[in-house]
């Protein structure tokens, strides 16, 4: 492997290149020994490992238990962007933000290949939340909480234009036109959104949610209602398997691969829907999002939103969540998950009367 590019399969990863990727932040350091154990294979590998450092690894006090992830397996270059995107939200906006996020020892990118090398959670005292558990209402709330200071540390800035600094992050678009975009297309074709609706998450969705016309023309109202901003800087995949809960009681962020310029209602509906149980989700959604608005201001946004702006947004934004769990493949979620969580998002698109169940309105949602 020629030095300094990133390894591209398993085999690549050895204690030489991670001494050396971790000598960038601290110099002196070498791995000594490399201990591979559990292989997560997914949209990215995550390679859980134990190491053992020289001297000045132990002096620094790096972690025994890593988790090493990039995109190692044979499907890593038909979504690299997603590596790439995670290794340079850790590089270049992690140490911005004031919010839970994992201990991060490497995170670099090329252009082949994006490589992450943080703690492993599960020797941190973590514990990695489950759609099966929802959130009680203190813990959504902090959970809220910092995703509004990720939502005001961008907030309309100048760096997220095209040409601005942070113009490589992707715009967030429901059914994007580029390629990427042929999945959701492809799950609204008659043949596939049958096949889908009639597994056992769709079963437990409110019929009128399952109309495959009315769904794909409420996609189209949110695309249009996400371009009138504000944007700011969205996680993008903000459901309960991509956090998790810290040794302190905190709230942390895992799985940055869908970071985006986007707008806040779409990580905030995303997110406290598919973490509530729908009862709880009715009770306390309001004080909620009252929560997240006045975050909004303590984190330095000068004009947040009003409670109406701020619901018809959310409304507007339900669609996306109720047709990604309706038609997200089992290889990418286990069945139990999408049965857990895509009748949240249908009941919740009930009570708001939003789109698909309640009428589009003029101009975008």
């Amino acid at each position: 492997m020629a030095k300094g590019r990133l390894p591209l399969t398993v085999e690549e990863v050895t204690a030489d290149w991670l001494g050396e990727a971790l000598s960038a932040r601290h110099p002196g350091v070498a791995v000594e020994r490399l201990e591979v154990g559990d292989i997560l294979w997914g949209t990215g590998t995550k390679m859980m490992a134990r190491v053992a450092y020289n001297e000045a690894g132990r002096a620094a006090g790096l972690p025994d238990h890593l988790c090493i992830k990039a995109g190692l397996a044979e499907h890593r270059e038909l979504v690299k962007f997603c590596y790439q995107t995670e290794a340079r939200f850790f590089d270049r906006l992690a140490p911005q933000l004031s919010m839970g996020l994992p201990r991060i020892l490497f995170a670099a990118d090329d252009a082949d290949q994006g490589m992450v090398v943080m703690e492993d959670l599960r020797h941190a005292g973590a514990r990695i939340c489950r759609v099966q558990e929802p959130l009680d209402k203190g813990a959504a709330a902090a959970f809220l909480d910092d995703l509004a200071a990720l939502h005001a540390r961008w907030w309309n800035s100048p760096a997220l234009e095209d040409d601005g600094a942070l113009g490589w992050l992707m715009r967030h678009d429901p059914l994007p036109d580029e390629q990427w975009g042929d999945f959701g297309r492809g799950q609204l074709q008659p043949a596939t959104w049958d096949r889908y609706m009639a597994l056992p998450r769709a079963l437990a969705v409110p019929a009128r949610c399952r109309d495959r016309v009315t769904m794909a023309a409420a996609l189209q109202a949110l695309r249009r209602y996400g371009r009138r901003g504000p944007v700011c800087v969205i996680h993008g995949d903000a459901h309960l398997g991509n956090m998790y809960i810290r040794a302190d009681g905190g709230p942390g962020f895992l799985d940055w691969q869908t970071t985006r310029r986007g707008h806040w209602a779409q990580d905030v509906a995303y997110f406290y829907i598919s973490a509530l149980d729908p009862l709880d989700r009715r009770t306390w959604e309001q004080e909620l999002i009252a929560g997240y608005l006045a975050a909004l201001a303590r984190h330095g946004v000068a004009d947040p939103p009003g409670l109406p702006q701020a619901w018809e947004a959310i409304r507007a934004h339900i669609v996306y969540g109720l047709f990604y769990w309706m038609v997200n493949p089992v290889e990418w979620q286990a069945e139990e998950n999408n049965a857990a969580t895509a009748p949240r998002f249908g009941w919740a698109a009930v009570d708001h009367h939003a789109p698909p169940v309640g009428p589009i309105q003029a101009g975008g949602a």
